[in-house]
């Protein structure tokens, strides 16, 4: 929303200093309303298109992740397709209560978006590297790289490390990953034969 009223603003100035130029003006400069109505309408399109994407995903997750093995064993399809419409409707109107306040509330989301990605990066990025590239990679390894990615991420985060260092959490929280991945990959029992015929298959097909 804050987005949508400073471009708002924009064009109405735009609007404004159209009206005062001449006619050869006002045909030369419309072209740059008119690329202004496109960026703006290029804006909206990413954010629907962002947004709807990541309601769906955070539906899905609580309803197949959370509410059916933890809350409702037994709950038929059609019951965990009524929650899942019921928490896009609720998370949507938090989203909007957020994106409609300004000052604070605009940067807090611009930070929040800002951490989850950092710390989705230094969770998940080394283990799915080393799943791709290194045939020695295992479930515990896996399992270690994502607990500790998100413990350093979010150390470094707290304890205000970005601010002082300059350095981004994603940084530290990557390589931290990624050294204890690959630790702990070593000091365990080596993948089954299931797991390495696959890895195996896969690479002989992009290698092809």
């Amino acid at each position: 929303m804050l987005i949508l009223e400073e471009w708002s603003w924009v064009l109405n100035c735009l609007l404004r200093e159209i009206r005062s130029w001449s006619s050869l003006q006002w045909h030369v400069d419309s072209s740059l309303l008119v690329s202004a109505d496109l960026l703006l309408a290029a804006i909206i399109a990413t954010s629907i298109s962002t947004a709807d994407s990541q309601l769906l995903v955070a539906s899905s997750s609580f309803t197949a992740d959370l509410y059916k093995p933890f809350f409702r064993k037994k709950a038929t399809e059609k019951e965990t397709l009524f929650v899942g419409r019921v928490l896009v409707l609720v998370l949507s109107l938090i989203a909007f209560v957020i994106a409609n306040s300004k000052g604070s509330g605009a940067q807090a989301i611009m930070d929040m978006v800002e951490n989850a990605w950092g710390a989705f990066g230094a969770s998940f990025g080394p283990t799915i590297l080393l799943s791709l590239f290194w045939k020695r990679f295992n479930y515990q390894g896996a399992v270690a790289g994502v607990i500790s990615g998100f413990v350093i991420d979010l150390g470094w985060l707290l304890t205000g490390m970005t601010a002082s260092t300059g350095i981004f959490e994603i940084v530290p929280g990557f390589f931290g990953s990624l050294v204890v991945t690959i630790i702990v990959a070593k000091l365990t029992s080596a993948p089954n034969e299931k797991a390495v015929a696959i890895f195996e298959q896969g690479t002989s097909k992009n290698a092809d």
